[in-house]
């Protein structure tokens, strides 16, 4: 069993994992299974494909593409002759290489091509592939439904991690990148938005058609080719010298206008953090009906699911923000530099995913901001210990997408984020920057990152990429202090008790902050923990008032560190750091004095942000089931406050449940809980 540490809690859960987990039901959830996985080694590349140039007719009544692709490849061995592309359920008319007709067959989702002559490694040769489909994958179509009636055909598509060969016979390897062209021909009052620039758009009155020319002159791997195909009406703006593009469906441009408002702050924080220019002509988002996803990176050309279209009334208690800011910061992150492998994707969407963070804090806080890494680590923890443990950077599994998940996602950011406290910032940034530049329109490895780090700091950091990239877990520790009278010296003993196995380390290094409140000084203190065990002896003029390790919760981690009501009311009051506050009201719900109760309810309808008014209502929630007399207050207390602490005060009255709620509660309880208080709950007695 985990340790249990109060501060995560299923109220902090994000979108993407709260409504796949119980909200009573013990946090963090328990059923760890062993990560089942084949090894799966980086593959070997005989040729690059430098160029695609796609020429396709869409045929939206038929569902079929016709066309032809011609791939520019180079040779990286001596003598190549048979190449093998991928190609999945293509109906292939025709192949030739360098002008010539050359002998091809199809196997599975394989295409093999016989070269006229052998090629010398570096030699290029040009591959023409004539073909139709009716694709089931990589490019989809989409339409009228029973439901929906009215929709107009369209269709869009979808390439990560590998589906891209579905509909263009490609060299499906992060690790290659090519240049692109994509020509599509489209009925007349239909768009076709592409990579790149727009060369060309040329009318066929006869034909009724549209001929669409798209060109990106910069490489990128196969995955990231994009299609769009629909009647979108155009929606402009510019960030700097970087032309925008919102394309939604007619009689939605104001909701579009409001999703797409804050891309341009959004490029100009991410070109300063990141130390590089968004990298590419122009930036289109694209909403499409009935997407797989929320949203795909594809190079300068994002696809995202209509839904993310709201009225203002729709927008209150949900944001598409932290999807647009994750979808575009992949233009640097997974665009610009590419894993290159998938074993390798938390550098693609790890530094996505802590873009979020990036982004939420210049735009709304740092309280925020913090709010929203907590967020991530929760989200972390229901998979690490309800599902499986595993490293990120991951060589065994069967399928790519069977590591896209929160160990990629979610604990990828928490590293990123540590990586950020470890170096401090503007190390971290001068690092980004160096990685960035270095790599740019290339493929990379962690060790790449590292170098870079390394490089700018001039520390070693194999540790910290060791123990977080390729081990498992996180540290889970036990904290104690003593004040020795005789010598005036606090002993803090910090003693890890995660279990250790083939994963997870015995001992991880944590490099944090101790802070304290010595007479009217606050104090912060830079400690290093090294051991499974050990006491750091510290001479201080006075005892302290008030002890806290890692106030900024900067490290992932469980923690179990009894204080005192005097230190835990003063931590959730006086420290400027809304993690600090929200423990310390999170860790008062085992204690139930009038204090406390007291100040709590104050923290509750009075703290400055409203992730610390949860956090108190969490609490009380807890304490009102073992002391009867708080249900009306907890409900008064929800009045006028925003959604997000209305539903923690729901979720208190819940977890209280049974009679007490029924009798105990005055007008405003009664109406809370039929406005949605969960229904009474007595699992947790068990």
């Amino acid at each position: 069993m985990p340790l249990r540490d109060p501060l995560y809690h299923p109220l902090f859960l994000g979108r993407r994992a709260a409504p796949e987990t119980p909200p009573f039901e013990p946090f963090p959830p328990s059923g760890r299974r062993p990560w089942k996985g084949e090894p799966r080694p980086r593959r070997d590349l005989e040729f690059h494909v430098r160029h695609y140039k796609v020429t396709l007719e869409i045929d939206l009544q038929k569902k079929e593409l016709r066309g032809r692709a011609a791939l520019t490849i180079e040779a990286i061995c001596e003598g190549l002759r048979d190449v093998e592309l991928a190609a999945a359920e293509l109906d292939i008319a025709k192949v030739s290489a360098g002008a010539r007709a050359a002998r091809h067959e199809s196997v599975g989702e394989t295409l093999r091509v016989r070269l006229p002559r052998p090629l010398r490694a570096g030699q290029r040769t040009t591959i023409e592939i004539a073909y139709s489909t009716r694709p089931r994958k990589g490019f989809f179509f989409v339409g009228p439904t029973e439901a929906e009636g009215d929709r107009h055909a369209a269709g869009w598509s979808q390439g990560q991690a590998d589906d891209t060969h579905w509909w263009i016979p490609c060299l499906e390897s992060t690790e290659s990148r090519a240049t692109l062209e994509m020509i599509v021909t489209v009925p007349q009052g239909y768009r076709a938005i592409g990579n790149g620039r727009l060369i060309s758009r040329r009318v066929s009155a006869r034909r009724k058609t549209v001929t669409y020319h798209w060109r990106q002159d910069t490489v990128h791997p196969a995955y990231l080719i994009s299609l769009v195909v629909g009647k979108f009406v155009e929606l402009r703006d510019r960030a700097g010298k970087v032309p925008l593009h919102g394309y939604v469906p007619r009689g939605s441009e104001a909701k579009g206008r409001d999703l797409f408002r804050k891309t341009p702050f959004m490029i100009e924080t991410f070109s300063k953090v990141f130390g590089y220019p968004y990298p590419y002509p122009k930036y289109a988002q694209s909403t499409v009906v009935d997407f797989t996803f929320g949203g795909m990176e594809n190079t300068g050309a994002t696809t995202l699911t209509v839904r993310a279209l709201q009225t203002p009334e729709e927008a209150i208690d949900q944001t598409y923000e932290t999807l647009i800011s994750h979808e575009l910061a992949h233009q640097w992150w997974g665009d610009l530099v590419t894993c290159r492998d998938w074993s390798e994707g938390w550098l693609n969407e790890g530094f996505a995913t802590y873009s979020e963070i990036v982004f939420w804090e210049a735009e709304h806080g740092r309280d925020e901001a913090d709010f929203a890494r907590l967020e991530q680590m929760c989200s972390y923890l229901v998979e690490d210990y309800g599902d499986y443990r595993r490293p990120i950077v991951e060589t065994r599994f069967r399928y790519p997408s069977d590591v896209f998940d929160r160990h990629l996602y979610e604990k990828g950011a928490c590293v990123v984020h540590m990586l950020r406290s470890t170096l401090g910032d503007s190390v971290w940034r001068r690092s980004l920057k160096r990685y960035l530049e270095r790599h740019a329109f290339s493929g990379v490895e962690t060790s790449d990152l590292r170098r870079a780090c390394e490089e700018e700091s001039g520390k070693n950091l194999t540790w910290f990429f060791d123990q977080w990239l390729h081990r498992g877990g996180h540290p889970e520790i036990k904290v104690s202090r003593e004040w020795d009278a005789d010598s005036k010296s606090l002993l803090l003993t910090v003693e890890q008790v995660q279990e250790p196995d083939a994963v997870t380390p015995a001992v991880f290094r944590i490099p944090t902050v101790l802070e304290l409140a010595v007479g009217n000084r606050r104090l912060r203190l830079p400690i290093d923990i090294q051991q499974r065990k050990e006491t750091i002896q510290i001479a201080l003029p006075a005892q302290p008032r008030y002890v806290a390790l890692d106030p900024e919760h900067d490290v992932m981690k469980l923690m179990e560190f009894p204080r005192s009501d005097e230190e835990l009311l003063y931590g959730m009051s006086r420290s400027p750091f809304a993690l600090e506050r929200i423990r310390c009201a999170r860790e008062l719900s085992s204690h139930a004095n009038h204090a406390v109760i007291t100040a709590l309810f104050r923290t509750a309808r009075k703290d400055r942000f409203w992730g610390v008014r949860i956090a108190a209502l969490a609490s009380l929630g807890e304490i009102g089931a073992r002391h009867p007399g708080l249900v009306g207050r907890i409900a008064d207390t929800a009045k006028g406050q925003e959604p997000r602490v209305r539903r923690a005060a729901a979720w208190a009255l819940g977890w209280i449940g049974g009679e007490d709620l029924e009798t105990d509660c005055d007008h405003g309880g009664e109406q809370l809980q039929r406005g949605g208080g969960a229904p009474g709950h007595r699992a947790r007695q068990a």
